[in-house]
């Protein structure tokens, strides 16, 4: 378990750096509020840099020129993007191999069951390392999304996205919609990339959980890129009323596509 983990991190940052080096233009805008491709190869470094055990840059930007910026995560993370903006593509790519390598040392080294400080509070070695194998594919996504050139749907990454994203859909269907005990919503996820047909019920204590199936009260159909923009709370190139199809009570249906970002 614990190699295939390593190797699912390895690879995404594999797979980042391959497709990285073949963009032109770095300096085009993410769908990351501002953030450029080269900003997020920075934000890549910035993570892989404190997992090899290296300290936050000493550095200050000039948070007036960040209007992107607006919450103490936010800039907890802009620190080292602004630090290493306007370096070299060559000069970037390397700090990545060298920072990645470092902290695979550095975490290979642990016993499994470890657990270290991260972004929000002590996590497990195992569910940290599945956490760095899907943000790193996460933002080989934003920077396909900006070149427009999709690319990478399946694999390690993508199945830890998968398994990421839905996590929140009973929070979701429970809480956000306010869907009665007994209703069941049905989420469907169809290629190009992953497909996944899940089914959430509420209970009558009013908390959801997945189910194997039932007549749904509400349903959402979308493909797996466009699922992936929305519970990343991207803005994805596409016609959403082409490509998202809402079913059965179609208030709490609107309710849940509106909730489905989930990450930071």
């Amino acid at each position: 378990m614990s190699d295939a983990l390593f190797e699912n991190w390895d690879q995404a940052i594999d797979n980042f750096v391959a497709f990285v080096s073949t963009v032109d233009d770095w300096e085009t805008a993410s769908p990351c509020p501002g953030w450029s491709v080269s900003d997020l190869v920075a934000h890549i470094i910035d993570l892989e840099s404190q997992l090899a055990g290296d300290p936050q840059p000493e550095h200050t930007p000039d948070w007036s020129s960040l209007s992107h910026v607006s919450s103490d995560f936010g800039r907890f993370t802009e620190i080292g993007v602004d630090y290493r903006r306007g370096r070299f593509h060559e000069s970037l790519l390397e700090e990545l191999t060298d920072c990645h390598t470092r902290a695979r040392e550095r975490l290979s080294s642990l016993p499994l069951d470890a657990s270290l400080p991260w972004l929000r509070g002590d996590t497990p070695l195992p569910r940290l390392l599945g956490m760095r194998t899907f943000d790193v594919w996460v933002h080989e996504q934003d920077i396909r999304m900006a070149v427009g050139q999709p690319g990478n749907m399946t694999g390690p990454g993508a199945r830890e996205a998968l398994k990421t994203l839905t996590s929140a859909l009973p929070k979701i269907w429970a809480k956000n919609a306010g869907a009665p005990a007994g209703a069941v919503l049905e989420v469907a996820i169809t290629e190009p990339g992953l497909s996944a047909d899940l089914f959430v019920a509420v209970g009558e204590d009013g908390k959801a959980t997945f189910t194997d199936g039932g007549e749904p009260v509400a349903s959402l159909s979308m493909p797996w890129m466009t699922f992936v923009a929305l519970a990343c709370g991207r803005s994805p190139e596409v016609d959403l009323s082409s490509s998202v199809h809402l079913g059965g009570d179609h208030e709490l249906a609107s309710t849940v596509l509106g909730s489905l970002a989930v990450t930071p």
